[in-house]
Formats: C-alpha cells, sequence, structure tokens
C-alpha cells in the first residue's frame, strides 16, 4: 500500500509541474521578436526569465485559485464504473433534494411528501412563504453556484428558488421530526417504515445536498438558535450510524460555519480533531523537523501489515478511547506493543455512506482524510481471519453478515484510491521501526512467542498462577516437614 502511495505522489508532482508549464510563442505566436527561439525550444530560458517564472508562480500560491472544485459536484465517472448498482448507492430512492435528480418520475411519492412537510414547517413555526421565498431568491445567484450549470440551466432563478424552499424546508422538518416525534412521523405523513430508511440515506448523498447556507438562512427563520440545530442534526447522524460520538460537544456553531452541506458536517464529525493531523506538506514538513530525511525514508519503507502479521510481532490491537476516526496511535514498549484503532460499525448502509463520503473528498478540495482512514482500515484486512480478530476486540461490529463479506467490503470500496500521504504518519513509522527491531533480534521474537504461547489468554495465565502458587505451597510444605518435624 505504501509503494502505491509513493507512486502517486510522484505523479501528482508531475501532474502539477506540468499544468505550471505555459505553451510559449506556438507557431511563431505570444511572443515579440525573442519569441522564435523559445517556441523551438522552450525548456531553455535566461537567467530573467527564470526569476520571472518565480515571481510570477509566487503570485499564483498567494492569490485565491479561481478553479476551485464545486463542492455540490456530481459523482466522479470513474467511481461510479466500479461500482455495479450505482443508482443504488449515489442516487436517492424516495426524496430529491436540489436540482440534480429533481423531477425523476420514480421520486413523485417524495415530491408529494415534501409539500406535506413544508405545509406542516409553515404551520409549526408561523413563516410567510413570501418572506421565505423572498430570503432565498436573494441568494438565487450564489445558491446556483453551487451545483453543475448543465444541471441548473433549465431553470429560471424562480424556478430553482421555489425548489430550494420546497426542499429546505421539507428536510429540516423531517430531521425534527425524526429526532423529536420518532414513529409519529410514520402515521402523520403515512411514510412506510422501508421508506423512512431510505429517506435517511437519501439525505446524505453526494448529489442529494442543499447548500448549507441556505439551511442556515431557514433555521434563523424558525426562532431556534443555531446549536439547537447542530445538536438535532448531530443526533439524526448517531440515528443513521448508531454511533455514540455525535453526542459529544465539539463547539457546533463554529463547525457549522464552515460546512459545505449536511455530508460535510457528518464528514467533520465523523472524523474528529483535525489539530493532530498534517494533511499539507508545509505542516508536515514542520512536524518531521531535524529527522526529515530518516523519517521520509522510514514512511516510504512503511507498508502495513495485515492484523495477524502485527499480531505475529508482538503488537496487540485494541479499541481507541474515542469512535473518532483519527484517533489511532502506536505505543510500543521494545518487546510488545498496543495498536489503538476507533470502533465501527459496518451494515448494510455503510457502503452507501462511505462510497458517498469518497466521492465527495475526490471532487472536492477537502483532505482525502475519510480515504485515507479507508486505506489504513483495508492494509490491515486481508482475509476473514483479521476481520474477526478485530471483531473480538470490540474494533469491528460486524452487522453486515459474514466475516469473508467484511473483508470483501473494505476491500473493494478502497481499491484504487489516492490516500493522504502523510495520513498516520507518525503511526506508520512507528509501525515499521518496531516490526524491524522484532525480526532483527531474535531474543525479542522469542520472548514475545513464550508471552503468545504462556500468556496470550486469561486461561493460560491463570493456570501459570495456579502452576506457581501449587508449586509454593508444595514447597513450603517440604520445609516444614523436614526442618520442623
Amino acid at each position: 500500500m505504501a509503494g502505491n502511495e509513493v507512486v502517486l505522489l510522484e505523479e501528482d508532482l508531475i501532474k502539477n509541474h506540468a499544468k505550471t508549464e505555459q505553451p510559449v510563442g506556438v507557431n511563431g505566436s505570444g511572443g515579440g521578436g525573442g519569441g522564435g527561439a523559445c517556441a523551438t525550444k522552450p525548456h531553455i530560458r535566461t537567467f530573467k526569465d527564470f526569476k520571472s517564472k518565480l515571481r510570477q508562480l509566487g503570485n499564483e500560491e498567494k492569490a485565491p485559485s479561481s478553479t476551485l472544485k464545486l463542492e455540490y459536484a456530481k459523482v466522479p465517472q470513474r467511481l461510479r464504473s466500479n461500482v455495479k448498482d450505482t443508482k443504488v448507492y449515489y442516487e436517492p430512492q424516495v426524496m430529491s433534494f436540489g436540482p440534480y435528480h429533481h423531477g425523476k418520475p420514480k421520486l413523485q411519492v417524495g415530491e408529494t411528501l415534501k409539500l406535506k412537510l413544508v405545509a406542516t414547517y409553515f404551520q409549526v413555526f408561523h413563516q410567510s412563504e413570501d418572506n421565505i421565498y423572498e430570503i432565498i431568491s436573494r441568494d438565487i445567484k450564489a445558491l446556483r453556484k453551487c451545483y453543475n450549470w448543465k444541471s441548473t440551466e433549465k431553470y429560471t432563478d424562480e424556478e430553482l428558488s421555489v425548489m430550494l424552499l420546497v426542499d429546505g424546508c421539507a428536510l429540516l422538518w423531517y430531521i425534527l421530526c425524526v429526532c423529536v416525534c420518532g414513529y409519529f412521523l410514520l402515521e402523520e405523513f403515512s411514510i412506510k417504515y422501508q421508506d423512512l430508511s431510505r429517506i435517511q440515506q437519501d439525505t446524505l448523498l453526494l448529489e442529494n445536498q442543499l447548500p448549507y447556507q441556505l439551511l442556515h438562512n431557514l433555521m434563523t427563520q424558525t426562532n431556534m438558535p443555531n446549536d439547537a440545530w447542530i445538536v438535532i442534526f448531530q443526533e439524526f447522524f448517531r440515528m443513521l450510524t448508531d454511533e455514540s460520538l455525535f453526542q459529544q460537544n465539539q463547539k457546533p456553531e463554529k463547525e457549522s460555519k464552515s460546512c459545505h452541506h449536511l455530508l460535510d458536517l457528518y464528514r467533520k464529525k465523523f472524523l474528529g480533531d483535525e489539530s493532530s493531523y498534517p494533511t499539507h506538506w508545509e505542516k508536515a514538513i514542520v512536524k518531521l523537523g531535524t529527522g526529515l530525511v530518516e523519517d521520509l525514508k522510514e514512511q516510504v519503507m512503511a507498508s502495513f501489515r495485515n492484523v495477524k502479521e502485527l499480531m505475529a510481532a508482538g503488537i496487540r490491537i485494541k479499541r481507541s478511547q474515542t469512535r473518532h476516526l483519527r484517533d489511532i496511535s502506536f505505543h510500543s514498549n521494545g518487546i510488545t506493543a498496543c495498536l489503538r484503532i476507533p470502533p465501527i460499525a459496518i451494515d448494510s448502509s455503510t457502503k452507501t455512506l462511505f462510497l458517498n463520503l469518497i466521492a465527495y473528498e475526490m471532487r472536492s478540495d477537502v483532505p482525502h482524510d475519510f480515504i485515507s482512514y479507508l486505506c489504513f482500515l483495508d492494509s490491515l484486512i486481508d482475509h476473514d481471519d483479521d476481520v474477526k480478530e478485530l471483531q473480538s476486540t470490540g474494533i469491528l461490529q460486524n452487522n453486515l453478515g459474514t466475516h469473508e463479506q467484511v473483508a470483501e467490503f473494505f476491500n473493494t470500496v478502497s481499491s484504487n484510491l489516492e490516500s493522504n500521504c502523510y495520513a498516520y504518519k507518525d503511526v506508520r513509522i512507528k509501525i515499521r521501526k518496531h516490526m524491524k527491531s522484532h525480526y532483527n533480534s531474535r531474543l525479542k521474537m522469542w520472548m514475545t512467542q513464550c508471552l503468545d504461547t504462556y500468556f496470550g489468554s486469561p486461561w493460560t495465565i491463570i493456570a501459570w498462577v495456579g502452576a506457581a502458587l501449587a508449586l509454593f505451597f508444595t514447597a513450603v510444605q517440604t520445609y516444614f516437614a523436614v526442618f520442623h518435624p
């Protein structure tokens, strides 16, 4: 896995270098008198040209990029081609939000349901349709730019404003009802139980997102504080994934303002704190400090091992104290070591969620942090035995099926992904050093084997303690029998 990352890193550097190269004077154009020579041999530059090029590149880095990727882009075609039944994983099944899947015949039931939700939204919050429409239409130009222009060009500003009004109000009221009212929603709006589960999945599809600015503007009209809405979102996420991490207080107001949509908010909560997680070259180089060359060498050579191989080298796998995906750590005491990984539940809906998180990171400018986590976990799982070990330690909660199905799930989902080369850098380097130290010392290998054989389970420890006590009491009895008749 590490070797693939290095190759991808080199390819990215080559691509970035190629992008900075501008053709000069093709067919005599683009230059004055001295342009002809440069046109035939663009690799030859004067020292003046060299300094000018450096200043130009420096200005480009300081200036804001005009080619930022859309945060509401569609799923990449190469991802669709690698996944069977793409409509199941990437397209809404009951309810559409936004223009990408609006008006599809199979979603007509969802359109009717959205109107019922909107009517209740206006009634409960005492909102005026004219007021909400005015708020949305005021920002419709900016909201239109959030989406691919081919998907919005067929809608006028009024039509797009009405669409976002219905979708935004329906989404907020649906989430509020699910978290507060629960099964009351089934009776009030005649929603089937299986459709309720599908709608919840629809809300976190990449191509089914609404701009968070739109949701924020609507939330301010409900007279409910923003923090209250974020708590509701966290409860909604917890219901989707059955994870307790969303119940923790993580300064919701600051996080929500920097979010693009609900999927982005979910991703931030899922990953956890990024303060100790370097995602850029500059941060990583600063952290490496004086050991840059040696640590880079260790990182390049740090190939992941599956769970069984790590355990054979005296590395124990345990749960992290939190469920945040960034909370992966490694500690070695010389003979044995401990790799801590956050627990995660795998079920039938997990693949849909994972695939959309992958698509979001690939089509936006956010770091590939979730992709890096999947690649790390996939490196630990080669066979069903690895899944069994992770499940026995409480790291994997298997609600999907057999151990073989879970192993295939991770190997399939994380295939051909480009992870962040600095993700979990410290952990990989420490694992590499521990493995090298272990296999270079016969004493450590022998001690590890003894620990696994004689102290690998509570039963063997109890047996050793019992045998030691029996020997002790036998020795005491013999002593008193000999010296104190």
